[in-house]
This record gives C-alpha cells, structure tokens and sequence, in this order.
C-alpha cells in the first residue's frame, strides 16, 4: 500500500521512510492542474484563430478567376465554406506544421464551426480538450449535414468522457438513420475486406519493410504453414537466428520458389559460408551507387585488407548477388553550379539536386525530391538570349543548379501564384519569405523558423 511516504534506501537492504511535505506536495498538484487549464484554453484560443484565419480567405466561387491559380479547397464536411488554398499553405508555415497536417487541422476546425457547434461550444467554455473534438470531428467530415447535427447531439455532453469505439458507434448509428444507401454501401465494401500490403517506400535504417495483411482463413493457415516449414529448413544454414527472422527470410524465399528456386535451402549442400543471397534468381534487379568521384576511379577503403576496391570487390565487400547489376554513377558534385542554355535540366542535374535537396526545399514539406519539379528560382526569361542572366530583372535564360530547387507541384503553384519568394544562400539552403513576412531557412529536409 501507498501511505503517502516516499522512501530512501538504506545499508543492509532497509528502506527507512520519510515524510512528504503536504504543504509543498499541494503546491506542485495545484500548478500543474493551472498549467493543464491554460494549456487547454490555449488550444482552444488557437483553434479559434483557426477559424478567423479560414474566414478572412472564404471565397464563395470556387471557380472564381481572381484567384491566379490559388484553388478554392473545400475542407469539411457538407455546409462548410471553401477557401482559398495557399492561405493554408502560409498557416501551415506559420505553425510550423506540413501541408497535410495544416489540411488536417483547418478541416476539423471548420467541421466543428459550422457542423458541430455543440462540440465547438465545449471547447471554448474550457470543458473539452481540443485534441478530442478533433478526434470526433475528424470522422465526422463524410456525414451529411443533418447526420452530423445528430452525433453533434448524443456526442458533445459526453465527449470529455467517451473513447475511440463509443464515438465510432454514434457515427455509424447517424448513417443508419440518414444515409441508409451509404451504410448499405459500407456493408457490403467491409464483406470483404481481404488485402496484402507491402510497403515497398517506407524502409527502415536496416533495409527492412512492412507487411501487413488479411487473409481467408484456409490461406492464411496454408501460408502460416510454408513458412514455418521453411524457416525450419532454414534453421540447418542460420542455427543461431531467431525463429522470427527466419521466417521474415522465409517469406522471401517462398517468393523466390514460386519464381523458379530449384529446391529448398536445407537441401542444398552448401561447401562456403552461406549467403542471404545464396539461391537467388529471377530478373536481374538494378543497384545504383552514387560515389562523389569520377566514374574510373577506384574505391578505397581504410582498414580493408585490400585498400584499393574496384565495383566488383565493393560488391563482393557488400555481398550485393550477382543477378544484381550495379552501377557506379560519375562524380556528381553537390556544389558545383553545372549550368545547361536550354529551359529544362539536365539529367545530371536532376540528379544532383535530388541528391543536394533530398527534400521538397519548401518550408515543413518531406516529399522526396526525386520526383518533383525542378524550379528556376530567379524566373525563366522567354526572351533574353540564351545562357545570359539578367541581374536587373532577376530572370534567366540559361538553366544553373545554383538556381534550382526541387519543389513539390503544389509549393511550385504557390510560389509562382502568390508572394510567397526565396533565395537560394549557398547550395542547398534556402531563405524563403512568405505573403505576410515569415522568415524560413531550410535545408535538406530540416526547417529553421526565424521569427
């Protein structure tokens, strides 16, 4: 039992005990619980300013031709305003947010607005915590109007109270009652709700992915059964792997059967120390290594038997298997300003921003840089000669990385529709200034507010 004590060791194993100061004890509960309630009226006043932010940018028309590009975006459910996009893109800087966490939390602020006024309400009267009115009005958003006032009903007097499933429940009970073609619908899309996720683009540090799935329950069995069989024959090369990752590999090689292994790995004499490549066929797969230094260079490496490394004993160092073919990419200097007259970049170039950048350049935004557009920071000029810049009108006709930037096409849209303006201050790091004066310096990836 707790007796309102805390203790002190002491020798021999003895614990003596020593009084607590109620007095002070007190104190700290009562300064945290203040601190709670300003935190809490905090997040209400933010989401309140939210909403003044949306309402200041609300545009009727969403085909209206003033915008210049900015599309009016209709966030919310059925009932709320539309507004104009790259408003949400200088709040999302502003708060130092991404653009879909922005998205996010201007959706549910104008959700409980103009939806939920009940949930609203709560939350500004200090009697609900932000994060769970979002939380419901989050699902909430497909409803329409008159089933949103519903769950607006039952929900907000208990909302401080209610989890993730009551929640859930009340929203499925409002689709029943006013959109029985929707819940029908849903019924019969959940009848089967069979899938198999790999996902390929969210590898760990350690080259490991995610799989996640659903199965019919004789798959499921069969499949559980391969590869507890595999893993078992697997066993015979790796006896000193846990179970778990020989069954992670055995999910590999029954991928690698079903391609033409000729039989399993434990049938196989092996006369070398095993490797995780060993048996592998199928199409050849493509490695590329990007080494910063000329393409018939040799590789060194410190402390290697052999100091000087070809490709082919760097892939023999890496145990990279031999249907892989891999290419070691020319020098790429990150800092040099390669420079092309025409309009486009080069693909030596692309490859060089994509490897500076890594990133979209933008404020808060990590979508990767390997696939965006490539933008002429100072504006391209149609009609000066080529290679030639002009200082006076800050545009260009040559195309040099020194100004280039990788951006997302929705942060393309908005620094070539709005006043949002950067600079590029040494290769890779941007200085970026958006409509209402907010200052960002960012660089690979990473985002320094200096406000």
């Amino acid at each position: 039992m707790f007796s309102g004590t805390n203790t002190l060791d002491r020798p021999h194993g003895h614990r003596a005990v020593r009084p607590v100061d109620d007095s002070a004890a007190g104190q700290v509960l009562a300064s945290a619980r203040e601190h709670r309630r300003i935190s809490q009226a905090a997040e209400a006043a933010l989401l309140g300013d939210v909403l003044a932010w949306c309402e200041l940018h609300v545009t009727d028309d969403p085909d209206e031709g003033a915008t210049w590009g900015d599309v009016p975006v209709h966030l919310g459910g059925q009932g709320c305003p539309w507004v104009r996009e790259f408003t949400i893109t200088e709040l999302a800087a502003g708060l130092g947010l991404s653009l879909p966490a922005a998205r996010g939390l201007v959706s549910d602020v104008l959700e409980m607005a103009f939806r939920l006024p009940r949930l609203w309400a709560r939350v500004h009267d200090g009697g609900l915590a932000s994060w769970r009115a979002r939380r419901i009005a989050a699902q909430t958003q497909t409803l329409t109007l008159e089933a949103a006032g519903f769950v607006d009903a039952q929900v907000a007097p208990f909302a401080d109270k209610l989890g993730a499933v009551a929640v859930e429940r009340a929203v499925e009970d409002a689709t029943i009652r006013y959109m029985p073609d929707v819940a029908r619908a849903q019924r019969e899309a959940a009848a089967d709700g069979r899938r198999f996720d790999v996902d390929r683009f969210q590898v760990s540090f350690v080259g490991t992915s995610r799989i996640e799935g659903e199965l019919d329950l004789a798959d499921a069995v069969d499949l559980d059964h391969a590869i507890a069989t595999i893993a078992e024959d697997l066993k015979t090369l790796y006896p000193d792997l846990p179970l778990d990752q020989r069954r992670a590999m055995a999910a590999g090689q029954l991928a690698r059967r079903q391609l033409g292994l000729p039989e399993p790995v434990a049938n196989r004499v092996e006369t070398q120390p095993a490797s995780r490549h060993a048996g592998r066929t199928g199409e050849r797969r493509d490695v590329i290594l990007y080494a910063h230094l000329s393409s018939d260079a040799v590789l060194s490496l410190e402390g290697h038997s052999n100091p000087i490394l070809t490709p082919d004993a760097f892939r023999d160092l890496l145990d990279i298997p031999s249907d892989v073919h891999l290419t070691v990419r020319p020098v790429i200097d990150l800092n040099a300003n390669l420079t092309s007259s025409g309009r486009f970049a080069t693909d030596l170039q692309r490859v060089q921003i994509t490897l500076r950048d890594r990133t979209c350049a933008a404020p808060y935004c990590q979508h990767p840089a390997r696939h965006l557009d490539l933008d002429h920071i100072d504006a391209w000029d149609d009609t000066g000669p080529p290679g030639v810049s002009t200082s006076s009108t800050s545009e260009r006709r040559s195309t040099e990385s020194a100004n280039l930037a990788p951006l997302c096409r929705h942060h393309h849209r908005a620094k070539t529709f709005t006043g949002w303006t950067y600079q590029q201050l040494v290769p890779g790091v941007f200085l970026w200034e958006s409509p209402h004066g907010l200052h960002h310096l960012t660089y690979t990836g990473h985002t320094l507010a200096l406000d």
